[in-house]
């Protein structure tokens, strides 16, 4: 099967860090320890040019880990996602692109950076954050 065959209309430009803190008492990371995990998905900017049209989205992610009153560990990071249309794709579906796939991509970029990260400050252990049905999320947001 040809690559081109199961692409979407949407394309990423990249992503960046825009904010992260971190507070930390935990040395090595029990994999039994208390863990909680939350984002919010922030409303996209749309910018339609003449011939594209491009987006920016950011999601914030607050990671807790929690092993005793004295051993926790607080992540927040807010990642931003920047997009573009491909030249076959109208706008409404573009913003549905976004919304959705956009949203999807940011999330698993911010699942590598977490590990990464989490696997830096702790002795031993990582943080691996969930996997996220995006439809969900906005499902239970309009509830």
């Amino acid at each position: 099967m040809e690559f081109n065959l199961v692409t979407t209309g949407i394309e990423l430009i990249g992503t960046t860090i825009k904010s992260i803190n971190i507070e930390n008492s935990i040395v090595d990371a029990e994999w039994d320890s208390k863990r909680n995990f939350g984002l919010n998905i922030n409303e996209p900017y749309f910018e339609f040019l003449e011939d594209e049209y491009f987006s920016q989205m950011q999601i914030d992610f607050e990671i807790e880990i929690e092993q005793s009153e004295k051993q926790r560990c607080k992540i927040d990071m807010s990642l931003e996602g920047a997009f573009a249309s491909r030249a076959d794709v109208d706008k409404e579906t573009f913003k549905q692109l976004v919304i959705i796939n956009g949203a999807a991509a940011i999330i698993g970029i911010a699942r590598g950076k977490i590990e990464t990260i989490s696997a830096s400050i702790f002795n031993g252990g990582k943080i691996v954050i969930p996997f996220v049905n995006v439809v969900d999320y906005y499902k239970s947001t309009f509830e």
